[in-house]
């Protein structure tokens, strides 16, 4: 039996995060990175010379290439509905970084544009696949933490004071959760995956350190369906900090940056090795597997919705001044 024949791909966005994207296509045997589209020249010419890929002089040059079989967009959230609907449209599948949509509606449409037009959608949310939530999960599956009460965690940087206001997230229209929106989600589909689906959101933001207007600084109170609670911080003006604890009646495991990942019990301390994996190379693979095959991926429209869903609930709790049910925020 022969191998497939690689499926031909497009890059929407080649500059930042989509140099990463783009290694990754190139990369991947089951895939033919054949075009690229930026506003900005220069971004497609720097992906042409290191990946190969071909520019084009418009992303509709991509919609009406019949061989192009899927994009992948690595676009500012308030681009991805559009996007998302022309490409369903030209009946090409589509993988789209998270934030899935800047808001639970536009995420939805964009989940029926592609059911509609029979094409995968896939989310890459990559921080679920790192080595030290697979682990975590593990021992969860294998109840060795026992019954998991409560969870913490936190994604943060100061890279809110950076942006400028040319930068697509100065603004809340674009990025309504600020930090929440581009950092917490990370955790926001991770804890999920841990845990289970979250019920209600008590939240509160401020803008305190950045110049734009979208809020720099979230502390996220979580209710899980399963009982178990949760806290999920995401600041945008701080010195770099990532953690990640789940809280047992067992045993704690407990992940930080500069510690790594141990897992505790009533008799000390035990340090669990890590083989750190490339989650981007994993999500472009199955993208392309599911592009062929018609699986569904891991992370799709729902799952991407479960998870922005909680970003929605905070941004309205913190408004509101009250806790937010999810199912509130879903209309159900």
């Amino acid at each position: 039996m022969t191998d497939p024949k690689p499926v031909r791909l497009a890059l929407l966005g080649p500059g930042g995060f989509g140099q990463e994207r783009a290694r990754a296509m190139q990369a991947s045997p089951l895939v033919e990175f054949v075009a690229c589209y930026s506003p900005l020249e220069a971004e497609m010419l720097a992906c042409q010379r290191q990946f190969g890929a071909q520019p084009v002089k418009t992303a509709g040059a991509i919609w009406d290439d019949p061989t192009i079989k899927g994009v992948v967009l690595s676009t500012p959230n308030h681009l991805h509905p559009e996007q998302t609907r022309l490409a369903a449209a030209a009946g090409k599948h589509v993988f789209v970084e998270k934030p899935i949509a800047p808001t639970v509606a536009s995420a939805r449409q964009m989940i029926e544009d592609c059911a509609r037009a029979g094409v995968t959608l896939m989310v890459g949310h990559n921080s679920r696949r790192r080595t030290r939530i697979r682990t975590m999960k593990r021992l969860l599956d294998e109840g060795r933490l026992g019954r998991p009460l409560a969870a913490e965690a936190n994604n943060s940087h100061a890279g809110g004071l950076e942006i400028t206001s040319a930068d697509w997230r100065w603004a809340r229209a674009n990025c309504p959760g600020g930090s929440l929106s581009q950092l917490g989600i990370h955790h926001a589909d991770s804890l999920q995956y841990l845990l289970g689906p979250i019920a209600r959101v008590s939240a509160w933001q401020r803008r305190l350190a950045v110049a734009a207007e979208i809020d720099d600084v979230t502390v996220a109170l979580l209710e899980f369906e399963n009982g178990a609670l949760g806290y999920l911080g995401a600041h945008y003006a701080i010195p770099h900090l990532r953690f990640v604890h789940i809280l047992g009646t067992q045993a704690n495991v407990r992940w930080e940056r500069s510690l790594g990942l141990v897992l505790e019990t009533d008799n000390g301390q035990e340090q669990l090795p890590l083989v750190e994996n490339d989650t981007v190379q994993e999500e472009i693979d199955e993208f392309a597997r599911c592009t062929t095959t018609g699986a569904a991926p891991e992370v799709g429209g729902q799952e991407a919705l479960a998870a922005l869903a909680v970003i929605e609930a905070a941004v309205l709790s913190n408004q509101r001044q009250r806790p937010v049910e999810i199912a509130e925020v879903l209309g159900e």
